[in-house]
């Protein structure tokens, strides 16, 4: 195969992407990266393809900020002619290789990719190397409330909590036991406890009185959640604990030391 040509592109010429999955750009890297630069000079060429007497960008956004950076006037590039969807997939790819892409930022890509790339859950896989399973987990992930989103983004509740919740049809049960767990931090076994016990009780509900179906809205009650103290090992209501599993004794102690 032919080797693809490389041009020196101005930069003034050049538009960024207007669909992006990335939320944010950390300003620390691209300085990092313009340093990188700056000393080695550009060793991936970015991809660009014809825009009305223009240029969009295709693959490379942190290489061009950088340039930016550095205010460089022009950029090595590699000009391709390609239709929305062959652009859409390669700008895809392209994100899924960065890091510390949060959970809503992966699971649009993914979204991106099958609903305007118009790739099968299948094919994702086989381009992406990660596995069917994975794409539909996120899939199923970036439909859910911004609120949802954004506990699991900021990491106050792990994805595979929340899909143990989730297992919790009602709405006002789920956001019960979601709030809690933002609120308070839970483990996934803790998670699947409080799941098992909601069935429990909404069977119990099913069962009672005079054998009708359940409400569909079953009234919660506040139980206490037990968690063991990191000092005494002993139990403590998890509405006691802090940033340490602090029993309630043992956290009066810390503050009078």
């Amino acid at each position: 195969m032919a080797q693809e040509k490389i041009q020196l592109i101005k930069m003034d010429l050049i538009d960024r992407p207007t669909k992006v999955a990335r939320e944010t750009i950390d300003p620390e890297g691209i300085r990092e990266l313009a340093e990188s630069i700056r000393e080695s000079g550009l060793v991936q060429p970015v991809i660009l393809r014809p825009s009305n007497g223009r240029y969009e960008m295709v693959a490379g956004d942190r290489r061009y900020l950088a340039h930016k950076l550095l205010e460089l006037k022009e950029i090595k590039a590699i000009i391709k002619q390609l239709d929305d969807r062959e652009t859409i997939i390669i700008r895809g790819i392209e994100n899924l290789q960065r890091v510390n892409l949060s959970a809503s930022e992966e699971s649009r890509t993914y979204l991106l990719l099958k609903t305007e790339g118009g790739l099968s859950l299948n094919e994702i896989a086989k381009k992406t190397g990660k596995s069917p399973n994975t794409i539909r987990r996120y899939l199923d992930f970036a439909v859910q409330p911004e609120e949802v989103r954004r506990a699991v983004d900021l990491k106050k509740i792990s994805l595979n909590t929340l899909e143990t919740l989730l297992e919790i049809e009602d709405h006002d049960a789920f956001k019960y036991h979601f709030d809690m767990a933002a609120q308070n931090g839970v483990t996934d076994k803790v998670a699947r406890l409080w799941v098992d016990d909601y069935f429990k009780s909404k069977a119990g509900s099913f069962y009672s009185g005079d054998g009708g179906a359940p409400s569909s809205n079953i009234e919660m009650e506040a139980k206490p959640v037990f968690v063991t103290c990191e000092v005494c090992h002993g139990p403590t209501e998890i509405k006691n604990v802090r940033n340490m599993m602090l029993c309630f004794d043992c956290r009066n102690k810390v503050r009078h030391k």
